[in-house]
């Protein structure tokens, strides 16, 4: 009797034994998979913020760089704005100078400003191939001014401007033009203009008398030289 109660005491334990590294194989079974679970949902937050990241990284970068396309674009239409101007002035101040000669029915501020421009660095769009002469009759077709001409053999000659016309204000009297501060040298009509030229139309007196100034200007620059 003692010999069979301690086998069977031997087999409830060896029962209890099984059962007990059952369910510890299976608590172990369960945190692996739960750690898997969890390393795999923490990999893919991971992969989701990076993704995230990564999308924001290149929407701020495109982003700059559009910004960036913008401002050069922004710079080069300024700068070609800036490229494509010219300035225009027409100046009578001769004629302030000479007023008793003047045509006593041009005698007035209307022909004749006191200041002694009709028109003073007015800024103009050009366009390539334009001249002085179509920079003059654009410009004053836009002001109302009348610009006279005519064909020579010389080119176009600007014979009045504003009702001042050659010989208005004396014999040897009327236009002239210069480009930055210089005679071209050619007539107003085959004159090219480039970016930034200024443009001055300006009535003379007295032809002979401007000459004399020039010769003796440039006479007294070569001895200084």
């Amino acid at each position: 009797m003692k010999k069979f109660l301690s086998t069977l005491a031997a087999a409830v334990l060896c029962v209890a034994c099984l059962v007990s590294c059952g369910d510890s194989s299976s608590k172990s079974d369960s945190s692996s998979k739960a750690a898997a679970s969890s390393s795999a949902s923490d990999s893919s937050v991971t992969e989701s913020s990076s993704a995230a990241d990564s999308s924001s990284e290149d929407s701020s970068n495109a982003e700059d760089s559009s910004k960036a396309e913008e401002s050069s674009n922004a710079d080069s239409s300024s700068a070609n704005d800036a490229k494509s101007q010219a300035e225009l002035t027409i100046d009578v101040s001769d004629i302030n100078a000479n007023y008793d000669m003047l045509e006593k029915g041009l005698q007035s501020e209307e022909f004749v400003p006191k200041s002694g421009k009709i028109l003073e660095g007015e800024s103009v769009e050009i366009t390539d191939g334009m001249t002085a002469f179509q920079l003059l009759t654009k410009v004053c077709e836009s002001k109302n001014i009348k610009v006279e001409s005519k064909n020579t053999d010389y080119g176009m000659y600007v014979s009045g401007i504003n009702n001042i016309s050659e010989g208005s204000c004396g014999s040897v009297s009327g236009w002239m033009f210069k480009v930055n501060g210089k005679e071209p040298g050619v007539g107003a009509d085959a004159y090219k203009l480039q970016a930034g030229d200024k443009v001055e139309f300006f009535y003379i007196c007295d032809y002979n008398k401007y000459y004399a100034n020039q010769t003796t200007t440039e006479a007294t620059t070569q001895a200084a030289a």
